[in-house]
């Protein structure tokens, strides 16, 4: 998507479309992962880039971790306030 998005505009004038937008940013990276702050004028943007292969571990981790406390919520378990909010948050994002 994003190489799609880059063909079509160009990166430089999607780089500028995108800066454009933000109020504010933040840069770190932490071993092979670089992480971008946005402050936008109506929310904010997080942004995280490394090796795909990498991220694709950590995302089937995260799910598997979602998975196991969705099934610890309906099986009646305590879950602390993180958790729980967790939940939530991912129900909604996923529709």
């Amino acid at each position: 998507m994003a190489k799609e998005r880059d063909e079509k505009l160009g990166k430089e004038e999607w780089k500028k479309e995108v800066d454009e937008k933000a109020f504010k940013e933040a840069e770190a990276e932490c071993g092979n992962f670089s992480f971008k702050l946005e402050g936008l004028k109506d929310g904010y943007r997080f942004t995280v880039r490394g090796d795909e292969e990498k991220i694709k571990e950590n995302r089937r981790a995260a799910a598997a971790f979602i998975n196991f406390t969705r099934q610890a919520d309906r099986a009646g378990w305590w879950l602390p306030w993180p958790f729980r909010f967790l939940l939530k948050f991912w129900n909604r994002y996923k529709g």
